[in-house]
C-alpha cells in the first residue's frame, strides 16, 4: 500500500481542514471519524505505510488506549497524538506509549508539516532497510539451527578452534559447518560475512 497519512478524529471540521492542509504539499490523506472506520478499512495493520495522525480524546477507546493496542497487533507507522486539551502528564504518557510526537489544536501548520515530514521520511527509511534486509533474512532461514548458533559464534569473534571446543565438536565438523555457511549465505570471507550478515544475525533468533 502506497505511503499516506492516516487521520482518525471524531471532529469533521479537523478531518477537513487538516486533510485540505496536507494536500496543499502533496500528501495523501485517508480520514476515519472513528477507530473502528479505520480498522474495518485497513485489514493487516502491519502492511500500512506512511504515518498516522490519531486524536486522544474520541468516544469509547482513547487515542493512547488505541496506539497501545495497535501497536501490539503490528502496526509500525509512526503515531502522532492529537489533543486539545494538552498537559504534560499526557505528553508523558503517550511518548511512553510510543507516540513519535505529541501535537495540541488547533495544530500549528508550520509544525504540522515539520513533524508529518520527518514521520514519513523515518518510515521511508524504515521500509527500505526492512527491503534490503528481506533477502538476507531468506538467506539466513536456510541455516540449520546448528550453523545459526555457529554464525553467532564466528560473529561474536570466535575461532574455529574455539568454537569446536564450545560445541564439544572436532574442528574438521566446525569447518564443515563454517564452509557451509558461507555457501549458504554467498559470502567467501570472515570480514565480509561480519559486514553483510553481522547486525541482523545478532538478532535472529
Amino acid at each position: 500500500m502506497a505511503p499516506c497519512i492516516w487521520l482518525i478524529d471524531d471532529d469533521a471540521a479537523i478531518r477537513d481542514s487538516l486533510s485540505l492542509l496536507l494536500a496543499t504539499v502533496g500528501w495523501q490523506t485517508l480520514a476515519f471519524d472513528s477507530a473502528q472506520a479505520f480498522q474495518q478499512n485497513t485489514g493487516d495493520l502491519s502492511q500500512l505505510d506512511g504515518c498516522m495522525l490519531l486524536d486522544i480524546r474520541m468516544p469509547g477507546k482513547t487515542g493512547l488506549t488505541l496506539l497501545e493496542e495497535w501497536t501490539q497487533q503490528g502496526l509500525a507507522l509512526p503515531v502522532i497524538i492529537m489533543t486539545g486539551h494538552g498537559n504534560i502528564d499526557l505528553c508523558r504518557r503517550a511518548f511512553k506509549n510510543g507516540a513519535f510526537e505529541f501535537l495540541t489544536k488547533p495544530v500549528d501548520a508550520d509544525l504540522l508539516f515539520e513533524v508529518v515530514g520527518t514521520a514519513m521520511e523515518q518510515q521511508k527509511a524504515k521500509v527500505e532497510a526492512r527491503q534490503q534486509w528481506q533477502p538476507l533474512q531468506e538467506k539466513l532461514a536456510t541455516l540449520t539451527a546448528r550453523e545459526k548458533e555457529m554464525l553467532k559464534q564466528l560473529i561474536q569473534g570466535y575461532s574455529s578452534k574455539e568454537i569446536a571446543q564450545l560445541c564439544s565438536l572436532s574442528p574438521r565438523t566446525v569447518e564443515a559447518h563454517r564452509a557451509n555457511i558461507f555457501s549458504k549465505l554467498e559470502v567467501n570471507s570472515l570480514p565480509k560475512l561480519l559486514k553483510t550478515y553481522g547486525d541482523i544475525a545478532r538478532e535472529t533468533k
